[in-house]
C-alpha cells in the first residue's frame, strides 16, 4: 500500500471517528439534561411537545455540520495526492473541499437560526413552572 493511499484511508478512519464521537456526544448531553430536568422536579415529557420544532431544527443543523466536518477532514488528504501544479495552492485546499464545506455551512445556519428563533419570551405557563420550581428549591435550601 502507498503511502499516500494509507494517508487517505486514516484521514477516513479519523473523519468517521469524529462524526460518531458527535453522534454519542448528543445521546450523553441529552441524558444528562433529561437527569437535571428530573433532579429539579421537571418531567421530560411535559417540555416535548412545546420545544419540538425547536429542538429538531438544532439537532438537524448539528448533523447537518458534522457531516460537513467529517468530509472535509476526509477530503482534505485529496490535496496531497494530485498532482504538484495543486500543491502550491496554500494549505492544500482546493475545490475538492466543497462536498464538505457547504454541508457544514448548512448546519452552522441551522444552528443560528436555532439560537435567534430560541430568544423569544417563553409562555406564560412556562414561566408559571419555572418559578414554581425555584420557589420549591428556595424552601428546600438548608441554610
Amino acid at each position: 500500500m502507498s503511502a499516500s493511499l494509507l494517508v487517505v484511508l486514516i484521514g477516513w478512519l479519523v473523519a468517521l471517528a469524529i462524526f460518531f464521537g458527535f453522534i454519542v456526544l448528543l445521546r450523553y448531553l441529552q441524558y444528562r439534561e433529561h437527569i437535571a430536568m428530573i433532579s429539579t422536579g421537571i418531567h421530560p415529557d411535559s417540555l416535548r411537545v412545546t420545544r419540538r420544532r425547536s429542538r429538531g431544527l438544532l439537532r438537524a443543523g448539528l448533523i447537518i455540520a458534522m457531516v460537513g466536518l467529517t468530509l472535509t477532514i476526509g477530503l482534505y488528504p485529496i490535496g496531497y495526492i494530485l498532482p504538484p501544479i495543486f500543491s502550491a495552492i496554500p494549505f492544500h485546499l482546493g475545490p475538492w473541499l466543497l462536498p464538505g464545506l457547504i454541508p457544514l455551512g448548512v448546519g452552522i445556519a441551522l444552528i443560528t437560526s436555532y439560537y435567534l428563533e430560541r430568544d423569544v419570551p417563553p409562555d406564560s405557563e412556562g414561566v408559571d413552572r419555572i418559578s414554581k420550581v425555584k420557589e420549591a428549591v428556595e424552601n428546600d435550601d438548608p441554610e
